[in-house]
C-alpha cells in the first residue's frame, strides 16, 4: 500500500513538473516577443493606431532616423515556421500584410481565395505577414497569434511595430522574406486582406505568352500622382526627402504582382531610397532608382477599385476588387462559386 502511494505521488510530481515546464516555456516565448515589442516600439514612432491613419506632423529630425529604419535588415523574424517555399516550389506566392488583431480577415482569406492551392495546374501558396501589436491588449493579441499559427502554420511575424506609419517597413520586410525564402519561385503577389482575388484569372494572366519572368511588376498603375506637401496629412512628404512634384508611376498598394528576382533588388535599393509613408509610391521610387518600369497589365480592368454593388460577371472577369469586410468577402465568394453562368 505504501509502495503504491509513493508511486502515485511520484507520478503526480512528475506531471506537475512537466506542466510547470510547459507553462514556463510558453511564458518565456511570449515574454521574448513582448520584450522585442518594448525594444522596438520607441524606434517605430510608437503610434497606437493600426487601422485608421491618424494626422501626423513630420519632424525633420525624426525623418532622418526613420529613413534609416526602412531597410528590412534592421528587423528580425520572430515567428516563421511555415512550410511555404521549403519542400515544394510554388508557381505563385500570395503574401498578405495584415494587423495582428485582424484574425477575422485572415480566416476569411483562408476560407476563400487563400484556399485555392492548385490553379491551372500550378501550385499557389498563401501566407500572412504581421508585425508586433501596437494597440489594445497586446498580450492577448500576441497569445492569439501564437495559437493561430500553431493551427495553421501560415503566419510570419517580424519585430517591427505594426502600425499605419510602418506600412513601408512592412512591405520591405515582405520583400526580404521572399528574397531569402522563395527566390526560386517565378511570381509573388503582395495583396491586402480586404481584397477579393480571382486566383484563376491571375494565374491565367501570368501564364499568357510573353509575360516576363524577370524584372516584372504589374498591377493597377498610377501615374502623375501629386506629392502631398500639407504637413498635417498622413501622406506628407517633405521636399528635402523627395523634391519632385509628382511620384513616378507605381502600382496601387491594394495588390501588385512581381517576379521574384525583383525582391532582392528592392531590398538592396532600399538602403538608398529615403523613407516615405506612402508604401506603394515608395516601391515606385525603388523601381525608378533601379532604372525599371512597371509593365501595364493586359487589361486595366483586371485590377479594380471599390465595387459599389455585387456583380457576378465583374467578379468572374476581374482579378482584384476592394471590399468592405471579411463578411462581404465570404458572401461574394460563395455566390461566385455557385453553379451556373457568371455573365
Amino acid at each position: 500500500m505504501l509502495k503504491a502511494t509513493f508511486k502515485a505521488l511520484l507520478i503526480l510530481s512528475l506531471m506537475t513538473i512537466s506542466l510547470g515546464f510547459t507553462l514556463y516555456a510558453n511564458k518565456v516565448q511570449l515574454s521574448v516577443t513582448l520584450s522585442k515589442y518594448q525594444k522596438y516600439r520607441h524606434l517605430c514612432n510608437g503610434t497606437n493606431e493600426t487601422k485608421k491613419p491618424p494626422p501626423y506632423r513630420m519632424d525633420p529630425n525624426r525623418m532622418s532616423v526613420h529613413s534609416n529604419l526602412i531597410y528590412p535588415g534592421n528587423y528580425h523574424f520572430i515567428l516563421d515556421d511555415t512550410e511555404v517555399c521549403r519542400s515544394i516550389i510554388p508557381f505563385l506566392v500570395l503574401i498578405v500584410p495584415v494587423a495582428p488583431a485582424n484574425w477575422k480577415a485572415r480566416d476569411a482569406v483562408r476560407k476563400t481565395w487563400g484556399s485555392e492551392t492548385r490553379v491551372q495546374g500550378e501550385l499557389v501558396q498563401t501566407v500572412f505577414l504581421l508585425g508586433l501589436p501596437s494597440s489594445g491588449n497586446i498580450v492577448v493579441q500576441q497569445e492569439h497569434v501564437l495559437k493561430e499559427n500553431l493551427q495553421h502554420h501560415d503566419l510570419i511575424q517580424s519585430d517591427f511595430i505594426d502600425s499605419y506609419h510602418n506600412l513601408t517597413i512592412k512591405t520591405m520586410v515582405i520583400m526580404d522574406w521572399l528574397a531569402s525564402r522563395c527566390h526560386m519561385v517565378p511570381y509573388a503577389m503582395k495583396i491586402d486582406s480586404d481584397m477579393f482575388l480571382n486566383v484563376e484569372n491571375l494565374v491565367k494572366m501570368l501564364k499568357m505568352p510573353g509575360t516576363p519572368t524577370k524584372e516584372y511588376a504589374t498591377g493597377r498603375l498610377k501615374s502623375q500622382t501629386p506629392v502631398v506637401r500639407a504637413k498635417d496629412s498622413q501622406w506628407y512628404v517633405p521636399e528635402d526627402i523627395y523634391p519632385e512634384r509628382y511620384f513616378p508611376t507605381y502600382a496601387v498598394g491594394m495588390g501588385y504582382i512581381f517576379s521574384l528576382d525583383m525582391t532582392r533588388r528592392f531590398v538592396e535599393v532600399s538602403k538608398s531610397v529615403p523613407s516615405i509613408y506612402v508604401e506603394d509610391a515608395y516601391v515606385g521610387l525603388c523601381m525608378k532608382m533601379l532604372g525599371l518600369e512597371f509593365t501595364p497589365p493586359p487589361n486595366r480592368n483586371h485590377f479594380r477599385l471599390y465595387l459599389f454593388e455585387y456583380n457576378r460577371c465583374s467578379m468572374s472577369t476581374g482579378i482584384t476588387h476592394i471590399l468592405k469586410s471579411p463578411e462581404q468577402l465570404m458572401t461574394y465568394w460563395t455566390n461566385l462559386k455557385k453553379p451556373g453562368p457568371t455573365c
